[in-house]
């Protein structure tokens, strides 16, 4: 088991080192990383491999530091996609005549331009958004496990030492899943047990 999970870790580091294209990049990593939170979750001593064991190939890293820093690295690119997002969406020489609906004006090939790089922006800082999810739960999990133990090592690694960003990925993560019924009845209760656990570390 322990070596599969070093292959595990190891294939995640050659899929983020990779020459692929951003979106398979994220099926590859989506797919990898829902593989590790079912094992966490349904192998009882795991979630100690993860904290204690490094990472493969003689690093002198930790699992849950690679975790973490794949956590903050895919929410800060979420956050800066988002805000620039904004942006994208608002065109040039747009008057009160362009929303007159029987005005004649067609959309520019630039306004064009600007609503399809807005959507491929959306789409991108969503896969970074569920990367972040996707790792912050393997780490709830072994928060969920041994909080006591483990909470401090992992807020040291949080952005501003606080359990706060990951709280809102997740619960953003939740309603996304949610409100796109992508949940069973057993995944809902679990994810709302991690939501509340985090929180109750968070402030």
């Amino acid at each position: 088991m322990i070596d599969f999970f070093s292959n595990l870790f190891r294939l995640l580091v050659t899929i983020e080192n990779s020459s692929f294209s951003n979106e398979d990049k994220f099926d590859a990593l989506a797919l990898t990383l829902n593989l590790l939170i079912n094992l966490v979750q349904n192998t009882k001593y795991i979630y100690k491999h993860l904290m204690e064991t490094n990472m493969p190939d003689g690093s002198t890293v930790k699992i849950y530091e690679y975790l973490a820093k794949l956590f903050c690295e895919q929410e800060s690119s979420a956050a800066k996609a988002e805000s620039h997002e904004e942006n994208d969406w608002m065109m040039e020489d747009v008057d009160d005549n362009d929303f007159d609906e029987e005005s004649d004006k067609k959309p520019t090939n630039e306004n064009g331009a600007n609503f399809n790089r807005a959507l491929q922006k959306a789409a991108g800082h969503m896969e970074n958004t569920f990367v972040a999810a996707f790792t912050g739960v393997i780490l709830a999990v072994i928060l969920l496990r041994d909080q006591t133990k483990y909470a401090s090592q992992i807020r040291e690694l949080m952005p501003q030492k606080k359990f706060d960003t990951m709280a809102f990925i997740l619960k953003k993560f939740f309603v996304f899943m949610h409100m796109s019924h992508a949940f069973t009845p057993s995944g809902v209760k679990i994810l709302e047990e991690l939501i509340s656990m985090v929180l109750s570390l968070c402030g």
